[in-house]
């Protein structure tokens, strides 16, 4: 997603479906919204293949901390999807966090998370990538 027409006063929603390459997989987010800010909550990879088993560790981010998280992981109380904590990046740089987790090779996973931001234009990015 990258330089949205304007900003948004709520959270959506994005979902896609993967098949696993690996047994070693990284999910990393690149975020840069600078000088507003960009929000995201409720990470999950949910592997379908094993009974919708959740892969990722704090992907709601409800310890407070960025536990199971590495990068760069600015962790707010407000707005947040659900819960009381969440991710609120300000950079006017890109900042990746990532995690790996630990399928069965071709298992159907079903990865999503909730977003939005504030303000618009040309410094507005998220990319979300998955790496064996």
């Amino acid at each position: 997603m990258a330089n949205p027409c304007s900003s948004s006063s709520s959270y959506f929603q994005v979902s896609f479906y993967y098949y696993a390459k690996s047994s070693n997989e990284t999910l990393t987010f690149g975020i840069v919204n600078g000088p507003a800010y960009t929000y995201l909550d409720d990470v999950s990879v949910l592997d379908i293949t094993q009974s919708s088993t959740q892969l990722l560790c704090n992907g709601g981010f409800e310890s407070g901390t960025c536990t199971c998280w590495s990068g760069t992981c600015p962790i707010s109380t407000s707005p947040c999807h659900t819960g009381s904590y969440c991710i609120n990046n300000g950079y006017t740089s890109m900042t990746y966090m990532y995690q790996t987790f630990h399928p069965a090779v071709g298992d159907l996973l079903y990865i999503s998370f909730y977003t939005h931001w504030t303000g618009n234009g040309a410094q507005v990015t998220t990319s979300v990538t998955i790496t064996p």
